[in-house]
């Protein structure tokens, strides 16, 4: 039951977090409809960054994810998440609103990642590298999804592509609270605000430089996620006139390539 557990977290990350670039696998066709620049693209993968930030700090500070049963707030959160990401999908006019709607979603992918995290270990707390492993590298690999979805339905609009996520959310969400917490993980009684926790952990030096070098790390990875579409569409029209599944397909393999190594690493 142990495994069978772990894979099911690992199968719901890989599924959630298929939200967090639904809308740059679609960016050319959201270019074209909306008229958006290059920079306001970034802008709205700087909104679920930012939204993403929010929520965490939301979560860290309020003990939320102490209180509550960490499967029912990554359902929650993944229910969330998918209808904030049907909203950019169905509702958005234009990147005022669509910048709103992609932050939302980046707030309740707080509820998702981290806490999915704390919810594989609760099964199988002796071996937590080799489970956060399999979880990050799904992670990865959800991160790549939207694109191997864009590659295999080309022919769909920029909303069909947006909200195949959105359903890959719901199924990760009914997986988690039908598994619900392992046996390992007993929700505590929260206190109020951690700030002052926050500010004490941080002036220790070896954690400070932890932490600075992870930051310095996810703005690194995350700059590349998001430019390697753009990279692949710019060197395959050096070739001729590069087909959207053709980028898409790129794309995905060399975002998914990560998921081998966080594996591997364990």
């Amino acid at each position: 039951m142990t495994w069978l557990a772990v894979a099911i977290v690992v199968l719901a990350e890989f599924l959630g977090t298929s939200l967090w670039f639904s809308a740059n696998a679609a960016a050319d066709d959201l270019r074209r409809a909306w008229g958006l620049s290059a920079a306001d693209l970034g802008a709205l993968t700087g909104a679920v960054q930012l939204g993403f930030i929010s929520g965490t700090l939301l979560f860290a500070l309020s003990g939320l994810a102490i209180r509550y049963a960490a499967s029912r707030i990554f359902a929650l959160c993944a229910v969330a998440g998918a209808a904030a990401n049907a909203g950019f999908a169905l509702a958005a006019i234009g990147l005022a609103d669509g910048w709103a709607w992609r932050f939302a979603t980046g707030v309740a992918l707080a509820g998702v990642y981290p806490v999915g995290m704390k919810l594989v270990v609760s099964w199988a707390p002796e071996r937590a590298g080799e489970t956060l492993g399999w979880l990050v590298g799904m992670l990865t690999l959800g991160t790549a999804l939207p694109h191997a979805v864009r590659a295999a339905g080309a022919g769909w609009s920029w909303n069909g592509v947006v909200l195949a996520s959105s359903l890959l959310a719901l199924v990760a969400a009914a997986l988690v609270l039908r598994l619900g917490d392992g046996p390992h993980l007993k929700p505590g009684a929260g206190a109020g605000s951690r700030w002052g926790g926050v500010m004490k952990a941080f002036r220790i030096p070896a954690f400070r430089a932890s932490a600075l070098g992870y930051f310095g790390y996810m703005w690194e990875l995350y700059a590349f996620w998001t430019l390697v579409l753009f990279l692949f569409a710019a060197v395959l029209a050096q070739e001729g006139n590069p087909s959207a599944s053709a980028v898409s397909a790129w794309s995905f393999a060399v975002i998914g390539a990560g998921a081998l190594g966080c594996v591997l690493g364990g």
